[in-house]
């Protein structure tokens, strides 16, 4: 199962200048400095081949494997040696913690063995050579560690498509955490929750031979800060369960307790079969959820200033940046329409429509939804959502005119507009000299509002326009509705 967050970013105003930077020092060390590994690696392996260890090491490893019952690694063994294929047959063998531990050990090869001398010369002189490759002796190695590699290791990979899937999540999850926590914050949780997750892998895989590189560890303590700093709000996560994938909108805190099943129920299945360190990363997400829990109270007022600005900003092409709680909405509106739960989905549209602040299409869209159910609250909650957009763009001016006339006709059982909306309309209409909707308006007022304190000057107003408009006829009918109101 992969489950990952489908989110804006939360600011707009800065860069996430610390995750910049991990990703450049990541990209930096793998191509810069673990690149010159390659050919340091050639020369060691000919020496390999060329020396007295693989008549030694790799018949006691093949009888190692046969004692161990270890059938599908010993055909694996043996095809490799059909096919003189010397570099994944060394591979194969470091990467067996026991048969390293007990070659190192002395078990394997004993002074009573005739090539000893020979043996442990090369050995050494193989070590040596390893030793000086960059990559090892940066990663961290739990049979022997050393505090600074339990740092350094978080900036090491193995290949090109483990640094790529590293930053591709870092890239993801980690800009809306830098946003709430700051950048300096960011890196201390990235940092030490990297030191969490080797600390894990250490305890559960009990000091084992073999080296632990990559940014996985750090990123999973991202995760697990994202999940805790954003805790019950909705927002939606991309995920696929074998051939199947969706996006569906959820607390961010129910992703924590399933990242972490994930790694434990892997870790169970895979740890002995498998590269890949499910317990540093279950370790990354338990460090960076404890991290943060100091720093929740100020990440959370971060991004209610956020959700507050949200709808007073533009995009690049001069547009009204919607709020990302109306993102999250109409995401979770539609796959509600696409269920055919209407009544659930008008709830939702009515949520979108509250946070699309004066962005037309999402107004359009909630509408268009609504008026199949005129009579109910959704609907008229939307229109008052709708009227009370305070876009002054020619798409917003038509929309509000055109949402007001068809309101009037639909309904049900009555327009439901409070006084206060109808007097901005007003004033709207007034200004626009949109002098059919400006009478109606003002006959609703008088009719759902004949005591609104401001009744008389509002009545004035609209005379006055519609006089000046040319429209006697209705400025007259205006007037008299004026002078024949309550006192």
């Amino acid at each position: 199962m992969f489950m990952m967050p489908w989110i804006a970013r939360l600011t707009r105003s800065r860069l996430p200048l610390g995750v910049i930077l991990l990703v450049l020092i990541n990209l930096f060390v793998f191509f810069a400095l673990q690149s010159r590994d390659e050919k340091r690696y050639e020369l060691m392996v000919d020496y390999y081949a060329g020396s007295v260890l693989p008549n030694i090491e790799l018949p006691a490893f093949e009888a190692h494997l046969r004692k161990e019952g270890e059938s599908k690694k010993l055909k694996r063994l043996e095809a490799m040696k059909q096919a003189k294929a010397l570099f994944p047959a060394l591979r194969m063998m470091e990467a067996d913690d026991k048969f390293m531990r007990a070659l190192h050990a002395g078990e394997v090869v004993t002074d009573a063995h005739l090539q000893y001398e020979d043996w442990l010369r090369a050995r050494h002189q193989f070590e040596a050579m390893q030793a000086r490759l960059f990559t090892e002796r940066f990663s961290f190695d739990g049979e022997h560690p050393k505090w600074y590699t339990a740092i350094t290791h978080q900036f090491l990979h193995g290949d090109l498509g483990h640094i790529t899937g590293n930053l591709v999540v870092l890239i993801l999850i980690a800009p809306a955490v830098e946003a709430l926590l700051g950048t300096v914050p960011f890196l201390v949780v990235y940092l030490l929750g990297g030191l969490g997750a080797v600390g894990m892998h250490w305890l559960l895989m009990s000091g084992a031979a073999g080296s632990l590189v990559g940014a996985s560890g750090a990123i999973s303590a991202v995760m697990g800060a994202f999940a805790v700093l954003l805790g019950m709000r909705r927002i939606p996560f991309f995920y696929f369960v074998f051939f199947y994938f969706d996006v569906v909108r959820a607390p961010a805190l129910l992703a924590l307790p399933l990242w972490l099943a994930n790694e434990a129920i892997q870790f169970v299945w895979f740890s002995g079969s498998s590269n890949v360190a499910y317990g540093a990363h279950f370790g990354g997400l338990l460090a960076g959820a404890l991290l943060v829990l100091p720093l929740r109270r100020a990440a959370l007022a971060r991004l209610q200033a956020v959700d507050e600005e949200g709808s007073d900003e533009e995009t690049a092409d001069g547009k009204p940046a919607p709020r990302p709680a109306a993102e999250l909405a109409v995401l979770e509106a539609r796959r509600l329409m696409a269920a055919q739960r209407f009544d659930d989905a008008r709830r939702a549209y009515a949520r979108v429509a509250r946070e699309a602040g004066s962005r037309v299409d999402l107004l359009r869209e909630s509408l268009n939804v609504a008026r199949l159910a005129p009579a109910s609250a959704e609907y008229h909650a939307i229109v008052s959502s709708a009227l009370a957009s305070k876009g002054q763009d020619a798409a917003s001016q038509t929309l509000v005119r055109e949402c007001f006339t068809e309101y009037l006709k639909q309904a049900k059982p009555r327009p439901q507009l409070a006084p206060e909306l109808i007097a901005v309309l007003i004033e709207r209409f007034a200004e626009s000299r949109s002098l059919p909707e400006l009478e109606r308006c003002a006959r609703l007022l008088q009719a759902s509002a004949p005591a609104h304190p401001g009744l008389d000057v509002i009545l004035a107003r609209c005379v006055q326009v519609l006089r000046a408009g040319g429209a006697l006829q209705p400025a007259m009918e205006i007037a008299q509705l004026r002078s024949a109101k309550p006192m």
